[in-house]
């Protein structure tokens, strides 16, 4: 949490929330989805695993939630994300 990440900076959650943008140009939350995108990136490329077991194992609260975040994000839905990246390996 926020609360947690401002503790252990020893910082207020305001000032938390400033250093990211300062440093990280985004808020806390958006780097946590940047962060658990890439994660799911990685699982898609790599296993077979289903996209509603990968949603929740990189935590996005919803299957639905993690699709539309993920297409914002890479221009495709994880499937078709998945299906691209067998076809280079293919290739």
């Amino acid at each position: 949490t926020l609360d947690k990440i401002a503790r252990a900076g020893s910082v207020s959650k305001s000032a938390c929330g400033a250093l990211f943008r300062q440093f990280l140009h985004k808020t806390p939350i958006d780097y946590l989805i940047d962060y658990r995108l890439r994660k799911a990136e990685h699982l898609l490329a790599a296993t077979d695993r289903k996209v509603t077991n990968i949603a929740f194992d990189v935590g996005f609260p919803s299957v639905s939630y993690f699709i539309e975040r993920f297409r914002k994000e890479y221009g495709v839905s994880p499937e078709r994300f998945r299906a691209a990246r067998a076809k280079n390996k293919r290739e």
